[in-house]
């Protein structure tokens, strides 16, 4: 089956089932135009891919921009939340300095009254041996009058 085409400027080409016949000088035009298609989609591509680029490009622009704004009201934002907060600082740091004192000066009375604590004490220790020293002289004297008594009442 063969179809017979008018294409540009009359020219005739057959169509058979899976073929196309074509004439020589066809092959060169046709060559000649998919060269000239492939420059032009070449420079479509081209134009396609800069723009693309430089609207790629211009987002990333703004992209930055907006960061740095961002970042420049996140800066601001934390200024302003540290000098709300260093007065409160410094009042934490001067109650801690003062309860700080508070302590050294309870922990200072509390070995003072340790001290005082083992001295009296060591003074009752001291006082409950004397009493004892005393009470066992005494009891040696006792044992020795009770002896020379009755030493003195067997020699009578």
């Amino acid at each position: 089956m063969f179809v017979v085409l008018d294409v540009q400027c009359a020219v005739v080409i057959l169509l058979a089932l899976f073929q196309v016949f074509l004439k020589y000088f066809h092959v060169e035009q046709l060559n000649n135009a998919v060269i000239d298609f492939e420059r032009h989609i070449t420079t479509c591509q081209k134009y396609m891919r800069g723009f693309v680029a430089r609207r790629h490009y211009a987002n990333m622009i703004q992209m930055a921009r907006k960061c740095e704004a961002d970042m420049k009201q996140l800066n601001d934002t934390i200024r302003q939340v540290t000098e709300c907060l260093n007065p409160l600082q410094q009042k934490l740091q001067d109650e801690d300095a003062k309860n700080h004192q508070e302590q050294l000066r309870r922990a200072e009375e509390k070995r003072k009254e340790e001290e005082k604590r083992k001295k009296e004490q060591e003074e009752r220790d001291k006082a409950e041996k004397e009493k004892k020293r005393k009470a066992e002289e005494e009891e040696k004297k006792r044992i020795l009058e009770e002896q020379k008594k009755a030493e003195e009442n067997n020699a009578v």
